[in-house]
């Protein structure tokens, strides 16, 4: 043990644990900015559901980043680091996805139904409906995970074919569905305008930035389950912990131009 121990002081960290605390920092001060500046801009009294949901998709992604980085400096030889790595992908990670899901599924009900209640919208139970099979998957990240020291001392984790794959298919039908849902009343509000000129209307800009920044987070999102299928759930732990942390920081940065840029459209 002594031996070992005295191993890891020599070497010190590696290229890729610098370059993963150096990504992690980065993202703790952007997604702290960021949360500073949504908390400035909002008073309790007029917190809606959808501004809730935001502050919590900020929250638990400022949360995974600073797990991931106390991760990243101390899971190399420490079986209970390389295990809460693992945990805080399974929690954090996941539970920030379902949050985006439900914020998103809350603006297409606002651009959709904005006379009718969320219960009372059929179109708005189906997609709660939809949601509830995450909670399988999730259950079978936890159940199929891979958490091992190499001989190096090197942690490795990851998920196996029978959670990543079913994360990768969910993953991506429910983010391009979502994304058309959203986009579509938006232009057809633009084409019933009767103007020549509506690809000019502010409403116009919104949608095409809107879905620029949708179709971002979904090939994002896919790239990063994508990553743990190809290795077959055998990925360093700073790499996997560095690619979640640069999806959800990338999404929480996504939300805040798209939130933002509505109101400052608004304010015109």
């Amino acid at each position: 043990m002594d031996n070992v121990a005295a191993h890891s002081r020599r070497d010190g960290p590696d290229a890729l644990e610098i370059m993963s605390e150096i990504i992690s920092l980065m993202c703790i001060t952007i997604l702290a900015f960021l949360l500073g500046a949504k908390s400035k801009r909002e008073c309790l009294v007029n917190l809606t559901y959808g501004r809730i949901l935001v502050f919590i998709v900020y929250m638990l992604s400022w949360s995974f980043a600073v797990t991931s980085m106390v991760s990243v400096s101390t899971n190399n030889y420490n079986i209970t680091s390389c295990t809460l790595a693992m945990l805080a992908c399974d929690v954090f990670y996941a539970s920030s996805k379902i949050v985006i899901y439900m914020w998103l599924i809350e603006r297409v009900h606002v651009v959709t139904a904005k006379r009718t209640t969320r219960f009372k919208s059929w179109q708005y139970r189906i997609h709660i409906m939809i949601l509830i099979p995450y909670v399988g998957i999730f259950v079978l990240m936890l159940m199929f995970r891979n958490i091992y020291l190499l001989d190096s001392g090197e942690c490795v984790i990851g998920l196996q074919w029978v959670a990543s794959m079913p994360l990768m298919c969910y993953d991506f039908f429910l983010n391009l569905y979502l994304t058309y849902l959203f986009v579509k009343p938006l232009f057809n509000i633009g084409r019933n305008t009767g103007r020549g000129n509506w690809r000019e209307t502010r409403l116009y800009k919104l949608t095409k930035r809107t879905l620029i920044a949708s179709l971002v987070c979904l090939l994002v999102s896919l790239a990063n389950v994508m990553s743990i299928v190809i290795s077959r759930g055998h990925l360093r732990g700073l790499v996997c912990l560095s690619c979640c942390t640069l999806d959800v920081t990338i999404n929480v940065m996504t939300i805040h131009w798209v939130k933002y840029l509505f109101l400052f459209i608004l304010s015109k």
